[in-house]
């Protein structure tokens, strides 16, 4: 396992702990100034399915909040990413890499609020290399010459972690495979291997699927596990954070802090959906815990301009 993808693992399993800055502002002077929060979510379903799963999220902040809260959907990863580095929106979910990404482009502008906790107390997820359990494939050297389906530039388990993994096996994907494309999203590369349209494709899973693609699409009825074989698996990830601009006000971050971790005592069902999947609760989290996601996109991103 190299540096990086320990690191990873063991950002992972360390929990942080984080006290948000107090302010001697009344709770209610932030909402003077913010009428309306908009939230958003990196695409892991289309964005339909994005709104419908939000939207009950975004009814119990305005309950707890007392302000209107907007659902902010984007086709892509990079529109959430640019939305909240922009102050557009103020509160994002993403993985490690799309938070790398954001903290990038805006110059350390966005920072992590929160994690959530897998009910066995976990904090992380793999990802993972899948193909149908009909096919003939059980590894990544039985899929030379096949396709391959990334999810999107700024996914942590669709890109950034796997393509960083095969480059430091000694695998170049653009040989090793027939035809490498970014499906659009997670979702759309599990379809399309269920579909035939790709022979294998990176997405993401936590341990015993309690949350994940998998978890959103057998909810959803889309996908059984038998359909599917994984073929390759990553070291632990840290789980993917809500992150919130650095140009809201403290008292602000604080209130959001706060509704995050009393989540799951207050309203489960709220717990869950803001997770994506089955959920023990919210803990608050620091840049410290995703730090390695930014030097692997620099990495990356100083070796494209090499090229």
């Amino acid at each position: 396992m190299t540096a990086h993808l320990r690191s990873l693992a063991k950002a992972a399993l360390v929990s942080t702990v984080f006290v948000a800055a107090a302010t001697a502002a009344t709770a209610a002077d932030w909402r003077d100034k913010y009428k309306v929060i908009k939230i958003g979510s990196v695409t892991v379903e289309n964005q339909a399915a994005t709104v419908t799963r939000f939207k009950p999220f975004a009814d119990y902040i305005e309950k707890k909040l007392g302000v209107k809260v907007e659902v902010f959907t984007a086709s892509d990863y990079a529109g959430i990413v640019q939305a909240l580095s922009a102050g557009q929106i103020h509160l994002g979910r993403m993985g490690g890499a799309a938070y790398a990404a954001g903290y990038i482009d805006s110059e350390g502008e966005i920072e992590p609020l929160v994690m959530n906790v897998e009910p066995n107390g976990g904090k992380g997820y793999h990802s993972v290399l899948i193909v149908r359990s009909d096919s003939p494939y059980k590894s990544i050297d039985d899929l030379k010459g096949k396709s391959l389906a990334w999810a999107d530039p700024n996914s942590t388990s669709g890109f950034l972690v796997p393509n960083a993994a095969l480059r430091d096996a000694g695998i170049d994907p653009q040989k090793h495979f027939s035809r490498t494309v970014f499906s659009g999203g997670h979702e759309q590369s599990v379809l399309g291997v269920l579909k035939g349209n790709f022979d294998s494709a990176f997405t993401w899973t936590s341990p015993g699927h309690q949350s994940g693609q998998f978890r959103i699409m057998m909810d959803r009825g889309m996908l059984k596990l038998d359909d599917i074989r994984i073929v390759w698996e990553s070291p632990l990830i840290a789980n993917p954070l809500w992150a919130v601009s650095k140009k809201i006000p403290a008292d602000m971050r604080k209130d959001l802090l706060d509704m995050f971790v009393n989540l799951a005592k207050d309203d489960m069902a709220m717990a869950e959906a803001a997770a994506q999947g089955k959920t023990s609760g919210f803990e608050p989290v620091t840049h410290e815990t995703y730090k390695t996601f930014v030097t692997i996109a620099e990495d990356q991103r100083k070796a494209r301009r090499k090229q």
